[in-house]
């Protein structure tokens, strides 16, 4: 599976310079470099199946944040720059990783092998039938299968989640909305926009919070109404 890659930096030396060290994994394929984030807009226009964006953010006319913000159709985002104090915005704006200049060869290496597991994952086919009772996640390379009624508990954090049973805690790239899509909806319950929690699992609730194996989870103001209609039958049974 190749990633097709934009490089966007105005500076000449520095785009010839990762597009050299991107040419040693043979994953990826530089379909354009692009001197600015206007141009860098254009041939995600022109370019089909731009998947991977290597983003500058000092760039004269547009910075590299201001680019994410108002590109519609977002690619996966690696950021390579000399200034470590964007970072927070970076991923707040959902970038894969964010790399300071000089970057080593192995520093890239671990961006773009995180960027091709996102990019695999979401290319995999449905794995969950209506026929089937539980899950496989892809963690650390390896496809995990895993039963719903195990499943305790869902954090999210940043592009990926953390996965909580009793036996083990299981890490992988999707979002909280991605990994609901998947489950049974009778099943788990959101409490927060951070947190997906299975109603089976849940021992004790006490005004917004609640425990599941003894691990407490948030229950927010905005899910709060919407959490308690959801185990209204769970607590009240057929009343």
């Amino acid at each position: 599976m190749i990633m097709n890659c934009l490089i966007v930096d105005d500076e000449p030396i520095a785009r010839e310079g990762l597009a050299e060290d991107i040419r040693e994994f043979n994953f990826l394929r530089i379909a354009g470099l692009a001197e600015n984030a206007f141009q860098a807009m254009q041939l995600l226009h022109d370019i089909s199946g731009v998947d991977l964006v290597f983003l500058d953010i000092d760039m004269p006319g547009l910075t590299g944040l201001d680019f994410l913000k108002l590109v519609k159709v977002q690619p996966l985002v690696i950021i390579t720059t000399a200034y470590p104090q964007f970072a927070l915005d970076g991923f707040d704006l959902g970038v894969v990783d964010y790399l300071l200049k000089p970057i080593s060869q192995n520093r890239l290496g671990v961006a773009v092998q995180k960027a091709f597991e996102i990019f695999t994952y979401k290319k995999q086919p449905e794995t969950i039938s209506p026929l089937h009772d539980f899950i496989y996640l892809k963690c650390n390379g390896k496809y995990e299968k895993i039963y719903f009624s195990k499943i305790l508990f869902i954090e999210a954090a940043n592009n990926y989640i953390f996965l909580y049973t009793a036996e083990k805690k299981y890490m992988t790239y999707t979002t909280l909305k991605g990994i609901e899509d998947k489950l049974p909806a009778n099943m788990f319950v959101r409490t927060h926009k951070s947190y997906l929690v299975s109603r089976h699992h849940i021992d004790l609730i006490s005004g917004s919070e609640l425990v599941i194996h003894g691990n407490k989870i948030p229950i927010s103001r905005n899910f709060k109404n919407t959490f308690r209609k959801t185990i209204q039958h769970d607590i009240f049974g057929h009343r």
